[in-house]
Formats: structure tokens, C-alpha cells, sequence
């Protein structure tokens, strides 16, 4: 299906729904976040033109950092960090300082739906500030009893996070999942869907690209339509970082050629490709940064700008480089308080902050380093 044809469907049922509040917070994120231009020239030009900083509409709450799979890729499986779950008052203390929340994704380093007090949040979170609700899985745990639940509780987005198109590519990489398994909770998760006659949660794929699978992007593309499912996107991120553990595998350059053949057989499967911004080859300038406005918030409180340096497998330099912790202090004296104040300026001089030093979405090179 056509991307706006999907989009004008998701409208329509809102409004049929009389889910006015989503609708309106999508009519807004829309412009901030989803249309990459003119969230651009938003957030980088105008608000800066104007000195504008807005309190966030957009937040990212890592729950958890227990998981269920070593994934190769993943910097997880090369912790030394005990694990932890966010409790669901600790939760509670974050969201209720965000009470005219646009939008939210409840995803981080970690299997969110491993926390036992996850559908607990989901419901506290559209209950108070009814964001958008945005949850990646790997669908390993997503039983369909589990799925129905998270359709009642108001999820809107779900995306689904593989890096294979065959069994042994695909449980080579995420070891400890299995194919079949995610193939047949994929289903009965559009099953449960179409049974409560939910147009939500939107299903979309997160394809992990590195050298070890891509030679499967295309044929991933066959096996989600091969599922005849009812779904947005298909959206290929390569790996963000080149940390020792993953440098063999790390792609240097995501082809334009490959990019192109994604785009054209999505065409003809009719289903919509995306791309990370990671992926360009030509990286904009730190200046214009809008990934600022959306902070990440650590299991343990801290507060990071984005979550574009995370999978680096620098925990701890990220740690040190917080500008604050949630848990200790309210988040809008961290927003407005000097580390952050100092973090954007520096943003709009087009300096790189020590916390950007390794972001793989923008120009990072040829300018001196700020800390």
C-alpha cells in the first residue's frame, strides 16, 4: 500500500474511532519528527532563528536492560552492567512531569516486554498524557494473548526488529530467538488485530543491516509479504557504530544501487521502504541537529540527548556525558538548567558536544570538539 494512502487510512480511523487526542498529537509529531525536511527546517532554522527551545514533546524511556537474546550486533552482549528494570513508580515519576506528551517510545537496550510492570506503563501512559506509543520488539515473547493486551492498552506503533531473511542468518545473529517462532507471533499478532478490529498498532519492520545480512535485504522484503499481513514499513537501518566487537561486520557504506532495488521491489510487493538516516552518505552538518528535541532517558534516570549514540557499546562514556538524572532532580531544570543550555548552543554553531562525538547521522568531521 502506498505510504500516504496507508497514512490517509490511519486519519480516517482515527476520526472514525473518535480518537481525537492521537489524531491531534499525530497532526503534530507529523511536522517535528516523521517528515524528516520539515522537522529540519523547524527545528534546526526556525527555532533557532527565533531562540526557541520548546520543552520536549517527544521522549524516548528505556524500561529495561534484561534481555532475552545475544544478538551479535547488539552492545548489550557486551556489557558488564548488572541488569535493572525501571520500576513502574519510577516510570510514573518521569511521565508525570511530560504532561503535554506528543509522542513516546518505550524501547532501549533491553526486551521491554521482560518488565513486569510494561503493560502497566503502557496503560498509565495513555491514561495521563495519552501520547503516541511507540514500542520495538522481537517479537520472540509477543504471544498472542500478550498481543491483545497491548492492542487494548492503546499501543500505536509497533515495530519489529529482525536481521535475517532465512533461519541460519537470521538466529546466527539473534541468538537465542528463533524464525519460526517470530514468523507465527507476527501473525497471530495481525490476527488479534483484525479479531478486536483494530487498525493499531501499526506493524513496521526494523531490518539490522551489517555484512553478514545483507545479502538478504531483498529476500526479507519476500518473506514479509510471503506473511500477507497488514503492515506500514519496511525500514533498513545499518549498524550505528563500529565498536570492536562488531567491526568485521560493520557496514561502511550502505549502496545507493542496493537502496534503489529495495525501493523498487517494495513498489512492486506494495510495500512501503524506509531508510535510517544513518544510511546517507552524505552526512548534514551537526547544525542541523533536530534529534535534540526527542532526550533518552536511561533505566537508571539519566538523561542523554537522542538515542543516536546508542549500540556503540560506550555505556559508560554516555553515562559521564549525561546531562542529568531524572531520578534526582526534575527534568525541566535538566532541560533548561546549564549542561543542556550550553548542549544547544553548541548544536546551533555547528560544534560538536562531547556527547555527539561518534553520531553516525550527522557531520561529526572537520570541526573541533567541544566538551
Amino acid at each position: 500500500m502506498p505510504k500516504i494512502i496507508f497514512q490517509l487510512k490511519y486519519l480516517f480511523y482515527l476520526i472514525r474511532k473518535r480518537k481525537f487526542k492521537t489524531l491531534h498529537n499525530y497532526l503534530w509529531v507529523y511536522p517535528l519528527w516523521i517528515f524528516y525536511p520539515l522537522r529540519t527546517f523547524i527545528i534546526a532554522k526556525v527555532f533557532k532563528f527565533f531562540k526557541y527551545c520548546p520543552y520536549p514533546p517527544l521522549i524516548e524511556i528505556e524500561t529495561t536492560t534484561f534481555c532475552n537474546l545475544r544478538c551479535k550486533m547488539c552492545e548489550h552482549t557486551y556489557w558488564s552492567e548488572p541488569n535493572r528494570h525501571m520500576s513502574f513508580e519510577e516510570f510514573k515519576q518521569i511521565v508525570d512531569q511530560f504532561p503535554k506528551l506528543k509522542w513516546a517510545g518505550l524501547t532501549g537496550i533491553g526486551e521491554s516486554l521482560l518488565n513486569p510492570d510494561f503493560l502497566k506503563m503502557i496503560k498509565y501512559l495513555k491514561e495521563t498524557s495519552n501520547p503516541i506509543v511507540e514500542v520495538i520488539d522481537n517479537f520472540l515473547l509477543l504471544k498472542k494473548d500478550l498481543s491483545r493486551e497491548l492492542i487494548k492498552y492503546g499501543v500505536d506503533e509497533m515495530f519489529c526488529s529482525m536481521s535475517g531473511a532465512t533461519r541460519e542468518t537470521y538466529q546466527k545473529i539473534m541468538d537465542g530467538s528463533n524464525l519460526d517462532t517470530v514468523l507465527k507471533n507476527i501473525k497471530d499478532f495481525d490476527e488479534a488485530k483484525k479479531e478486536l478490529n483494530s487498525f493499531t498498532p501499526i506493524l513496521s519492520f526494523h531490518y539490522i543491516v551489517s555484512k553478514e545480512n545483507i545479502g538478504e535485504a531483498e529476500m526479507f522484503l519476500d518473506l514479509i509479504n510471503s506473511l500477507d499481513i497488514e503492515l506500514f514499513e519496511v525500514y533498513y537501518t545499518p549498524l550505528l557504530h563500529p565498536f570492536e566487537e562488531v567491526k568485521d561486520v560493520f557496514l561502511d557504506n550502505f549502496p545507493e544501487e542496493l537502496k534503489q532495488r529495495l525501493k523498487e521491489k517494495g513498489k512492486k510487493l506494495g510495500i512501503h521502504v524506509g531508510f535510517n538516516l544513518s544510511s546517507k552518505f552524505r552526512k548534514p552538518p551537526i547544525k542541523d541537529c533536530s534529534n535534540w528535541i526527542m532526550p533518552f532517558i536511561f533505566v537508571n534516570g539519566d538523561v542523554i540527548p537522542c538515542c543516536a549514540e546508542n549500540e556503540g557499546n560506550r555505556r559508560e562514556a554516555q553515562k559521564n556525558y549525561a546531562l542529568g538524572n531524572v531520578f534526582q532532580e526534575k527534568f525541566k531544570d535538566i532541560w533548561y538548567g546549564e549542561k543542556y543550555t550550553k548542549f544547544r548552543k553548541l548544536i546551533r554553531e555547528n560544534k560538536i558536544p562531547a556527547q555527539c562525538t561518534h553520531c553516525p547521522i550527522y557531520n561529526i568531521h572537520g570541526k573541533n570538539n567541544s566538551s
